[in-house]
């Protein structure tokens, strides 16, 4: 279920008086419903602070936001629909696999049969079905950004927001994330 994402002269400053730094300065992006965007650039330069006000963990100091036609400016993140996969990975470690891919779901009050199928769909997508057991500081790198992938696909949000997902990661498994992260996105 993807939606569309309007930003229109966003802006965002740090500070106050003459101690002010503007890190947003009117940023401006339409993405229709199943486009892939992707936000380069060095680091400090507000890529993360706009994914966190598209979040809603920040707000903008001035601009308009809004997912699927409605305007989410001061809306909870929790009522945005949007499932954001960190750098950090941001792993529960006392979770099992299995346990961290369910959680927003159970958090939701989702019934355990069908939390369970939802866990066993996505495991099975990303290939960590034999993973489910173990809890984050057994898996590799690579295997602990499928997780946090996996923990984001199995709510099913109306958008995903990937914060450098990649950049813990060495070259070879980048190439191959990329990889599954391109045929994740293919309908």
């Amino acid at each position: 279920m993807a939606a569309s994402l309007h930003i229109a002269g966003i802006r965002k400053v740090f500070g106050k008086g003459d101690k002010t730094v503007e890190i947003l300065k009117k940023i401006d992006i339409d993405v229709a419903p199943g486009e892939f965007l992707i936000l380069v650039g060095p680091s400090g330069c507000g890529k993360s602070t706009l994914l966190n006000i598209i979040a809603g963990l920040e707000d903008p100091t001035e601009g308009e936001l809004k997912i699927a036609g409605k305007n989410v400016i001061g809306v909870a993140p929790a009522q945005r629909d949007i499932a954001m996969v960190f750098q950090s990975y941001a792993l529960y470690p006392t979770m099992s696999v299995a346990d961290n891919i369910g959680f927003a779901l159970e958090m939701r009050k989702v019934p355990l049969e069908v939390r369970q199928k939802r866990i066993q769909e996505v495991a099975a997508m990303l290939q960590i079905e034999h993973l489910l057991d173990r809890r984050p500081a057994q898996l590799s790198g690579g295997q602990r950004q499928r997780v946090a992938m996996g923990r984001a696909l199995a709510r099913d949000p109306q958008l995903f927001l990937f914060d450098e997902p990649l950049s813990n990661l060495d070259a070879k498994l980048r190439v191959e994330m990329r990889a599954e992260i391109k045929r994740l996105h293919k309908p």
